[in-house]
């Protein structure tokens, strides 16, 4: 059983004692995305769609040329 209070039994360098506290893993999150930068497809087809229909909502005449595609 390993034993806490021996930190150098988890040193996997084994140069003496292993460092307390920060392990070395970041747990920090990545930069939220610039608006229009996403690199996700889905994302970017939600946000059209979204747009799309917004516009839909506003404009009799944009609704008539989606439609026309559509249909």
């Amino acid at each position: 059983m390993l034993n806490h209070n021996d930190q150098s039994a988890i040193n996997p360098a084994g140069d003496g004692p292993a460092p307390r506290g920060n392990s070395g893993i970041s747990t920090a999150l990545p930069p939220d995305p610039q608006p229009g930068t996403n690199s996700d497809p889905a994302t970017e087809w939600i946000e059209r769609a979204m747009q799309t229909s917004k516009e839909m909502h506003r404009n009799e005449d944009f609704r008539g040329e989606v439609a026309k595609r559509l249909f």
